[in-house]
């Protein structure tokens, strides 16, 4: 009987120690606000189309997308863990919190995105993260599924205002108002579907990032096997006390007969210009130092769409943004940004000129602050504005965009 009862009680410690090593836990944030935007658009004769928006708890978060996720660790002893993530956008919390395009399985019509279901209508929770992977403290990690494109950190290093969703933003700039503000000045997409991304360990503080995803499919069933591919990396510095640098590159191509819904699915940021036969390459750098009293940030980022077929260039645009992020108080914390840059287009910008071509200068500004009722709860208040000014046969012609957001972040 007392054996029975030590064997009983070492089991159920076993048990224990096995749980211990694996844990899945639930996250997400709740982002809510109420938000302004003045959307402008001015033809080279002077016509003027003005769009204005107010919307209450409505679209993403302002200063943070609203968001659901499970992320799962397992340690598999000798230094070797499993791990995985599931994370949805909770897009419309105003709503429901449910429902974007970014939603069911892809078809082998729109390969790696969405699909529509009947009448069209887009329903479920928006996707994000989806990987599982294996670290081990000497070889790094391995991650398999939809991820966060290499580039994408690079970037939000060099920004003050963290990647919000609000206009002024070289991030948010082109992703948010509404029509006829059709700028396309975001240079870099977030997500990368179907990837696998090797990321080094940290040596001398240094981290290395390699990604690269391969979808091969067909337009229709009955129609020549086309493909995309995508492949990026990165470079992260660390190793000087509150100095991070980073620099990274991604690319994508597309060959064959690649039909718009597919190629929107694979690239949203470029969706327009990534039909058939496109090679589009996009890079970064960035930097922040933390002074104290502030911290400064940097970005440079570079976007070049190519037609193969045509051998001409669809877009090239180049922008900068510099910043500054201050504590106040303990509790109060402001930030200040603005971009700067120039984009040249042969399609796809018909807010600029009759003949959709030209050249434009890019500018863009804006100011927010933020209030920490905890550590999890904060309140906040962003303002940009942005333009689009054309020049050769575009002159004249601008695309200008206001916003402001008042709202509440809720972490857990």
């Amino acid at each position: 009987m007392k054996k029975s009862l030590f064997a009983l009680a070492a089991v159920g410690a076993f048990a224990g120690a096995a749980q211990a090593q694996s844990s899945v836990s639930v996250y997400g944030i709740m982002d809510g606000s109420y938000t302004a935007t003045e959307n402008k658009a001015t033809t080279t004769a002077g016509a003027v189309t003005k769009v204005l928006g107010r919307n209450t708890v409505n679209g993403d978060g302002a200063l943070s997308t609203s968001r659901l996720g499970f992320r799962g660790v397992e340690d598999l002893g000798k230094g070797l863990s499993a791990q995985f993530v599931l994370e949805y956008d909770l897009v419309n919390i105003g709503n429901g919190g449910n429902g974007n395009g970014n939603s069911v399985a892809p078809t082998t019509s729109a390969i790696g995105g969405q699909q529509a279901a009947s009448g069209s209508a887009l329903a479920g929770f928006g996707a994000r993260y989806s990987y599982i992977g294996l670290s081990d403290k000497a070889m790094g990690t391995l991650r398999l599924g939809r991820q966060e494109a290499s580039i994408f950190s690079v970037v939000t290093n060099g920004l003050a205002g963290q990647g919000n969703n609000i206009t002024g933003s070289v991030y948010s700039a082109g992703s948010t108002g509404e029509s006829p503000n059709n700028a396309s000045i975001r240079p870099i997409d977030v997500f990368v579907n179907q990837a696998i991304t090797y990321i080094s360990p940290t040596v001398s503080g240094f981290t290395v990032e390699a990604q690269t995803s391969q979808v091969a499919y067909s337009a229709s069933d009955t129609t020549t096997s086309t493909g995309a591919t995508a492949t990026g990396g990165s470079i992260k510095f660390t190793g000087v006390k509150n100095l991070s640098v980073a620099i990274g590159i991604a690319q994508q191509s597309t060959t064959g007969a690649i039909s718009s819904a597919a190629s929107t699915a694979f690239a949203p940021a470029i969706s327009s210009e990534a039909y058939s036969n496109r090679k589009t390459v996009q890079t970064a750098a960035s930097a922040n130092y933390n002074f104290g009293v502030a911290q400064v940030f940097a970005v440079g980022t570079k976007i070049k769409v190519d037609n193969l077929s045509a051998g001409t260039t669809l877009r090239d645009q180049t922008v900068y943004e510099f910043g500054v992020r201050a504590p106040i108080t303990p509790v109060i914390g402001v930030w200040a940004s603005g971009y700067t840059g120039n984009k040249t287009m042969t399609a796809n910008n018909s807010l600029l000129s009759a003949t959709n071509d030209g050249r434009a200068d890019l500018t863009g500004m804006q100011l927010g602050a933020t209030y920490a009722f905890s550590k999890r709860t904060t309140a906040y208040a962003i303002y940009g504005t942005q333009d689009v000014k054309g020049k050769d046969a575009a002159n004249g012609a601008k695309i200008n965009s206001e916003a402001y957001a008042l709202g509440l972040r809720h972490t857990f």
